[in-house]
């Protein structure tokens, strides 16, 4: 299951009257989705073509009894204390990889943490789904060290500390009827505080949730979180562009930039530049995240600084995001490369890629990266 199936059931069961504008914005922050689907069509397509072969197989006569292939061992439970940084996460579709025996005791949409050594966990109590097939984010922080996710039973998000296993418990009740198509998660490396959108590409109101003390800071609708550093929540607005420095406690006034732009970093370690892709509009034009060519942006005046055309990347890759900072001059992108996601620091000035790590089977489910607003 995929977000653009969360976006399908939530438009065909909500199905509002909806405007051109609406439906441009639905459109333009639903680009990885459309993307990450693709690739589920695909597998699902493979599995159909494997399943007739089966069957003319059975049909021609008897069948060989093939060694039995070793069994993977079940994912245990996140279990209480310490377990270290996370890698990533995902939502599991036990799916099995290609060749590969059906996947023993799995538990489909519900999300699984990785940690840095490799060690995997399922963590049940994380909402994978609502009542109505809406996906549930989780959120990782920049450094891995703290998972956020939302606990049905509390009605309330949680944030677990993977060091210490300390877990808070926000005193901030959200319903699960909020959680709607294509719900992002945001949170702080010192895990205070989350941005929460409660329905992708929406007027619907989010929210600044202080975990601590339960206090929230309203988010206009039209924004969408991209990051939470240093006390301020990075938010950016499609279409018009503009993109919002709110701090925790609210305020701060936005900045708007000559051109349509997808993809946000958060805002890098020189306090005043992000990188974005270039979304031009109509159809004869390709977006910039498919030409490789990235754009530098100044936060204070709105004004591009340079264009950037990415080198070093497999040919057939396809960029998904661009997310946190590897060091003051490199960016990190995830990128598509066949059935995996990998991410690459990409110096701002030359282009140059180099990779830096890889999660394989990202058509397996949703992959969170440390620091990333929402899935791949």
């Amino acid at each position: 299951m995929t977000r653009l199936r969360d976006a399908l059931n939530g438009l065909a069961e909500e199905a509002p009257p909806a405007n051109l504008a609406d439906l441009a914005d639905l459109a333009m922050v639903g680009h990885r989705r459309r993307r990450r689907s693709t690739a589920t069509l695909a597998a699902v397509a493979t599995i159909a073509v494997l399943a007739g072969v089966t069957a003319t197989v059975l049909m021609a006569g008897p069948r060989r009894t093939p060694a039995a292939a070793p069994q993977e061992a079940p994912v245990p439970v996140l279990p209480a204390g310490k377990v270290g940084t996370l890698s990533h996460a995902y939502l599991e579709t036990c799916l099995p990889p290609k060749g590969k025996d059906p996947l023993p005791d799995c538990v489909p949409d519900e999300w699984r943490v990785v940690t840095s050594a490799g060690k995997t966990y399922r963590v049940p109590q994380a909402l994978g789904t609502t009542a109505r097939n809406h996906r549930v984010p989780v959120a990782v922080s920049r450094d891995g060290r703290m998972f956020a996710y939302y606990d049905k039973d509390a009605e309330a998000h949680v944030v677990r500390d993977m060091v210490t296993g300390v877990e808070t418990v926000s005193a901030a009740k959200v319903k699960e009827e909020r959680l709607g198509v294509g719900s992002m998660l945001v949170v702080s490396d010192d895990g205070r505080h989350l941005a929460f959108d409660p329905r992708e590409g929406t007027k619907d109101p989010g929210l600044l949730i202080d975990v601590r003390t339960g206090g929230t800071v309203p988010v206009p609708g039209v924004y969408e979180p991209v990051a939470i550093k240093d006390g301020v929540a990075e938010l950016v607005r499609y279409r018009r562009t503009d993109l919002l420095f709110m701090p925790v406690t609210g305020g701060g006034r936005p900045v708007r930039f000559d051109g349509v732009f997808i993809m946000f970093s958060e805002l890098a370690p020189d306090g005043r530049t992000v990188v974005a892709f270039e979304f031009p509009p109509g159809k004869k034009t390709q977006p910039e995240y498919a030409t490789r060519r990235l754009t530098v942006l100044d936060t204070r005046t709105g004004r591009t600084l340079r264009k950037v055309s990415v080198k070093g990347l497999p040919k057939r890759a396809g960029i998904d995001d661009a997310t946190i900072w590897q060091s003051p001059s490199e960016v990190t992108l995830a990128v598509g490369v066949g059935p995996d996601t990998r991410a690459y620091a990409v110096d701002v000035r030359t282009g140059r890629a180099r990779p830096v790590a890889k999660y394989p089977g990202r058509s397996r489910g949703q992959l969170v990266l440390p620091g990333a607003a929402g899935g791949l």
